[in-house]
C-alpha cells in the first residue's frame, strides 16, 4: 500500500479510536428515530390527522429544512440527479410516504416497523436479482428467507383473526419497503449521493402534496390543536426527514458502513415495546414470531449484499444504509 494511503488510514483509525462514542451515539439516534417513528404516526392517524395531512407535513417541512442546502449545493448537484429525482420520488418520496402513513390507519405500528424497514433488505436481495440481476450471496439468501417467515407469520396472524384492514395496511407497508428498496437499488446504479437524493426527493414531494391539500384539503393544518401539530411537525419533518439522515451519516463514518446498517435490526422489537408501552398495542404470539424471524432475517442479511472488491461492497453497504434511512 502506498505510504500516504497508509497514513491516511491509519489517521482515520485513530480519529474513531478517539472517538467512538460519538458513532454509537448517532446510530442509537437514528435507531431510536426510526423504531419511534411508526409509533407518532399511528398516534396521529388514529388521533386528530388526516393521512394526508401527515404526509403533507412530511414533506413539506423536509422541503424546507432542506431547500438551504440545495440552494448553497445547487451549481454542485449535476442536472442528472435533478432528473433522476422524479422516478425517485415515487420511491422513497411522496409514493412511499403515503403508503406508510395511509398502512398506520389499519395496521398496528409493529407491523410497519418489521414489514417496513425490517424486510428492506429481503426486497433489495430479491428486487436486485430480478430487476437488475445481481446474484446475492449465500447470507442475503438466508436472510431473505427468514424476513419471509416473518412476513408469513405476521399476515397469517392477521388472516386468522378475520382482519381485513390489519392485512391491507400490512400490504401497503410491503409495496412501502419494496419501493424503498428499488430507491435503494437506483442510487447504486445511478451514482446519486445519498444527501442530495433525500434533500431533491423532499423538494418534489413538497412540490405535489403541498399545492394538493391547500387546494383540496377539507380543513386547514391551523385548525389543529397547536400541541398536537408541533408533536407531528417535529416527527415527521424534522426528526425523519433531517435529523436520522444525517445521524446515520455520522454513524457510517465512525462505525462503518455495515456495523451501522446491521442496527435496523433492532427496529422491529424496538417498535413493539414502544407501541406496548404508548399505544397499548399488544403483539400476539404469531406477531411476535414474525417480529423476531424478522429481526433475525436483518441481521444475517444486512451483510455485503453481492460479490466484490472490498471498496465497492463498502459503497453497496453505505447505500444500502442510507437507503433504510427514511422509512417513510
Amino acid at each position: 500500500m502506498p505510504p500516504k494511503y497508509a497514513s491516511a488510514g491509519a489517521a482515520a483509525a485513530r480519529c474513531t479510536a478517539r472517538d467512538p462514542l460519538n458513532g454509537h451515539l448517532a446510530a442509537a439516534i437514528a435507531v431510536l428515530i426510526w423504531a419511534s417513528y411508526p409509533v407518532a404516526t399511528r398516534a396521529g392517524v388514529t388521533g386528530g390527522f388526516a393521512p394526508e395531512e401527515l404526509v403533507t407535513l412530511r414533506f413539506g417541512v423536509g422541503a424546507l429544512l432542506f431547500l438551504p442546502y440545495l440552494i448553497w449545493r445547487c451549481r454542485r448537484i449535476g442536472r442528472g440527479a435533478w432528473l433522476r429525482g422524479i422516478p425517485l420520488t415515487l420511491f422513497q418520496g411522496a409514493g412511499m410516504g403515503a403508503l406508510v402513513i395511509g398502512g398506520l390507519q389499519f395496521a398496528p405500528a409493529n407491523h410497519q416497523a418489521a414489514l417496513g424497514p425490517g424486510v428492506s433488505p429481503a426486497w433489495v436481495a430479491l428486487l436486485g436479482f430480478l430487476v437488475f440481476a445481481r446474484r446475492p450471496t449465500s447470507r442475503a439468501l438466508i436472510g431473505a428467507a427468514l424476513c419471509a417467515l416473518g412476513v408469513l407469520a405476521l399476515a397469517g396472524g392477521s388472516a386468522l383473526r378475520l382482519a381485513p384492514a390489519v392485512l391491507l395496511g400490512d400490504a401497503m407497508f410491503l409495496a412501502a419497503s419494496a419501493l424503498g428498496a428499488l430507491y435503494v437499488l437506483q442510487l447504486r446504479s445511478w451514482g446519486v449521493g445519498a444527501v442530495p437524493a433525500a434533500a431533491i426527493v423532499s423538494l418534489y414531494s413538497a412540490l405535489v402534496v403541498v399545492p394538493w391539500h391547500l387546494c383540496c384539503a377539507e380543513r386547514s393544518l391551523l385548525g389543529v390543536a397547536p400541541i398536537d401539530l408541533l408533536w407531528q411537525t417535529l416527527w415527521q419533518g424534522l426528526l425523519i426527514g433531517c435529523i436520522s439522515l444525517v445521524a446515520l451519516n455520522r454513524a457510517i463514518e465512525k462505525l462503518g458502513a455495515e456495523r451501522s446498517s446491521a442496527l435496523v435490526a433492532f427496529v422491529p422489537a424496538l417498535t413493539a415495546l414502544l407501541a406496548l408501552f404508548f399505544l397499548g398495542e399488544v403483539p400476539s404470539l404469531s406477531e411476535t414470531a414474525g417480529i423476531l424471524a424478522i429481526s433475525a432475517g436483518v441481521t444475517v442479511a444486512v451483510s455485503p449484499l453481492y460479490g466484490g472488491s472490498p471498496a465497492s461492497t463498502s459503497a453497496e453497504m453505505k447505500r444500502v444504509a442510507c437507503g433504510l434511512s427514511r422509512p417513510g
